[in-house]
């Protein structure tokens, strides 16, 4: 019998771990090792590597990773990224690593109410693996492209660097999706490392909504948008941050109920490159 251990990975196993992650795509997000090292850095320094990631190992080689994280505002864990190698695939590594990864996010945050896994809608033959885990598909994110074109007249909302101090606020506003900017530590950290802006009703002098910017070395003419918002302030907050993009393209990532922004978005001309099912299931309690 071949013995599997899952554990967290050490930092030694960057590139080990990486050429793992890439054998799951269209499964997982498409990275370069640059864009990968940034991630598994910043987590190294925010303490998620050794808390949160694992990996499987046969005779101390990696066979499987999994990459979680706890959206503490939603009371969410979320397994967010998943592969196995080819070769070890059909072979309860999968499974493990789930299980393994759920009792990881539970002792970050005993309080959860919820695991949540991302399947990609191309691969569907992911489906019945989560479901016979638990899993149910309770949602759809889409990924909408377009041009980052400005409106001709002049925004109702004003933009300027956020502040910590106004992280209490951001946290209650509505994220586009749910790996958002949602828990304190995220975003103190995504503040810290710019390219994050207040949006503020300059009749009220109140925000009402968040911009965080990313570039991707692999999309040099792109930049992704993740914002937040308050209710009723979606498209403006969406337009608002459009101008001030400065590639030839932006990327949205959008939850399927924002429809009205789903909407206004097709008609500025976006349109879906990719699309995620979001599938939930209950944290089991003892009674």
């Amino acid at each position: 019998m071949i013995e599997t251990v899952v554990r967290p990975p050490r930092v030694e196993e960057q590139k080990a771990f990486f050429e793992v992650y890439e054998t799951g795509i269209p499964q997982v997000d498409s990275l370069t090792f640059d864009g990968f090292s940034r991630w598994w850095n910043r987590s190294r320094i925010m303490g998620d590597l050794s808390t949160l990631w694992r990996v499987a190992t046969v005779d101390d080689r990696i066979v499987g990773v999994a990459i979680n994280a706890v959206l503490d505002s939603l009371s969410w864990g979320s397994i967010w990224e998943l592969a196995v190698s080819p070769e070890w695939r059909n072979t309860g590594i999968g499974t493990r690593l789930v299980q393994e990864s759920e009792q990881a996010l539970l002792q970050r945050n005993p309080r959860l109410t919820h695991f949540s896994i991302g399947v990609k809608v191309h691969n569907s033959r992911s489906l019945p693996f989560v479901e016979r885990l638990g899993y149910g598909i309770q949602g759809l994110v889409l990924r909408l492209d377009g041009r980052a074109t400005r409106s001709a007249s002049e925004p109702p909302l004003e933009l300027h660097m956020a502040r910590l101090e106004d992280i209490p606020v951001v946290l209650h506003l509505t994220t586009d999706n749910y790996w958002g900017p949602s828990d304190p530590r995220t975003l103190e950290y995504s503040i810290r490392g710019g390219n994050c802006y207040s949006l503020t009703d300059s009749s009220t002098n109140s925000i009402v909504g968040f911009v965080r910017y990313e570039f991707d070395n692999d999309q040099a003419d792109s930049t992704v948008i993740s914002f937040s918002y308050l209710k009723g302030y979606g498209q403006a907050v969406v337009d608002c941050a459009l101008r001030e993009v400065s590639t030839e393209k932006a990327i949205f990532w959008v939850q399927d109920k924002h429809e009205d922004i789903i909407d206004h978005l097709y008609a500025s001309g976006f349109r879906k490159v990719e699309a995620e099912y979001l599938a939930k299931k209950r944290v089991p309690r003892l009674e």
